[in-house]
């Protein structure tokens, strides 16, 4: 499946430790405990409401991580959680919804 290659990926490929990027992607997901702080609070926003993420928050992660490169990352992977979470909510709908109809 072609959304289990993504989270993959987003583990697999980076300059940020895996561990860094899978936490990202589960907290944009809405699915970690906590990343801590600030990539925490940046990946929580993209995932619940994107529109109100900061240049405070993004410029605490660009600080943090000593980089533009692995800001992005923790942005990107953020977004793919939180995209995967949808994808993932929409397939379950469409099966639920196929099943019903049988």
């Amino acid at each position: 499946m072609l959304a289990d290659r993504l989270r993959r990926r987003v583990v697999e490929t980076g300059v940020i430790s895996a561990e860094l990027r899978e936490g990202a992607m589960h907290a944009g997901g809405a699915e970690h405990d906590d990343l801590g702080a600030p990539y925490d609070v940046l990946a929580r926003t993209i995932g619940t409401a994107s529109y109100r993420v900061t240049d405070a928050q993004v410029g605490a992660v660009r600080e943090a991580a000593e980089s533009d490169q692995a800001a992005f990352e923790i942005v990107m992977s953020a977004s793919v959680g939180a995209g995967l979470k949808r994808w993932d909510a929409a397939a379950r709908a469409i099966r639920e919804a196929a099943d019903a109809a049988r």
